[in-house]
């Protein structure tokens, strides 16, 4: 779904030691690391702050959430954005490569899968300071390394103020321009008939929309899922449509703004991982929460989103209609989780498929 780091001296005062493994070593929170590194275009988006290298494929890196985000927003009781979580190892992963093993800055990183479970949600609680974080990692190489590829997994231990909250894991590949163009284009990639599907792009700007269709498909063409239904606050953030190909309940169409500050940080040829795992996220919210239905209750507490795993099987084109869809599952489980299967479908193809599970919250928002 970046040049060398510069190292940061800082004084005590500001940059404390953490009470975990990781507190044996200093690690600045005081700017940002280079946004190369993370391949980020805007300063704002970049959220490690410093890393040091260990022994063999072991390394820590600190970085520091913002108490709220346009896109990454604490949710109803309080407890940061679990996709702020995912979104800090997708850079963590990045930033390993290029600084710890020198991938060049200008290769392409491509995701197979992505998996993370919160094992302690009190740490991921918003106070009155940005929360300080650090990944205790390990990247470890897999498949042979040449100069045109590297194929590693990153698991890493979160920390969120020396507490462990979480683990998380991402497997990728880093490629050159060229290994990037046949990865891209070796499978029949589904493409437009002349038309701008309405659940695929409806608020592109008017250079793209013409680019791709000759006209601008208007936005009245496209009803999204009211915001607080899929856990959001801002209804720009909403990713879910329930026209196109939203025919049978629990299916969306994914509507995507090419626009968006968030989603499409930087340019993009397909459609963002991040953004999948976010429509995935707003597809299970809306199953677990919603009211009325076939058989469908209300939880009696919010849920959490507390473990996904994610595959990419395809690259998704931006200008073809994905259909999102969510099933619960059975789960054995006496807590009142719930298990939710999700995948991403475009032109009969899977692009990327998910198992997330959802955790009543144990604290209310004053507690």
């Amino acid at each position: 779904m970046g040049a060398p780091v510069m190292l940061i001296s800082t004084s005590p005062e500001r940059t404390p030691s953490l009470a975990s493994p990781a507190g044996r070593h200093r690690l600045a929170f005081d700017q940002t690391v280079p946004r190369a590194l993370v391949h980020r275009a805007g300063v704002a988006e970049v959220f490690l702050t410093d890393g040091c290298r260990l022994d063999g494929d072991r390394a820590l890196i600190a970085a520091q959430w913002p108490r709220n985000h346009a896109l990454y927003q604490p949710d109803a009781v309080g407890c940061s954005d679990p996709m702020l979580l995912v979104e800090t190892v997708r850079q963590a992963a990045i930033y390993a490569a290029h600084r710890f093993h020198a991938v060049p800055l200008a290769h392409r990183f491509i995701f197979c899968d992505l998996d993370f479970r919160v094992v302690d949600p009190t740490p991921l609680r918003v106070a009155g300071a940005p929360l300080r974080v650090v990944l205790d990692g390990r990247f470890q190489l897999e498949g042979n390394r040449s100069a045109k590829r590297l194929g590693a997994r990153f698991d890493a231990v979160v920390e969120v103020e020396g507490r462990p909250c979480a683990r998380a894991s991402v497997r990728l590949l880093a490629v050159g321009d060229q290994l990037y163009d046949l990865l891209r284009h070796r499978t029949g990639a589904p493409v437009a008939d002349g038309r701008v599907p309405a659940a695929a792009v409806t608020s592109a700007s008017a250079a793209e929309v013409g680019q791709v269709a000759g006209g601008r498909v208007p936005a009245a063409a496209v009803t999204l899922v009211p915001a607080a239904e899929v856990g959001q606050v801002r209804p720009e953030n909403v990713l879910l449509s329930v026209d196109g190909a939203a025919g049978q309940p629990g299916t969306y169409g994914l509507h995507l703004d090419l626009d968006h500050p968030g989603y499409f940080e930087h340019a993009c040829d397909h459609v963002p991982g991040m953004a999948l795992v976010e429509a995935f996220r707003q597809a299970g919210h809306r199953l677990i929460h919603q009211t009325g239905g076939a058989g469908a209750t209300a939880p009696a507490r919010p849920h959490l989103l507390a473990a996904s795993a994610v595959a990419f099987d395809s690259f998704g084109e931006l200008h073809v209609p994905v259909a999102i869809s969510a099933q619960e599952g059975p789960l054995d489980d006496e807590s009142g989780a719930r298990l939710v299967r999700l995948a991403a479908v475009q032109g009969g193809r899977t692009v990327a498929r998910a198992t997330s599970v959802y955790r009543p919250h144990h604290f209310d928002r004053a507690g």
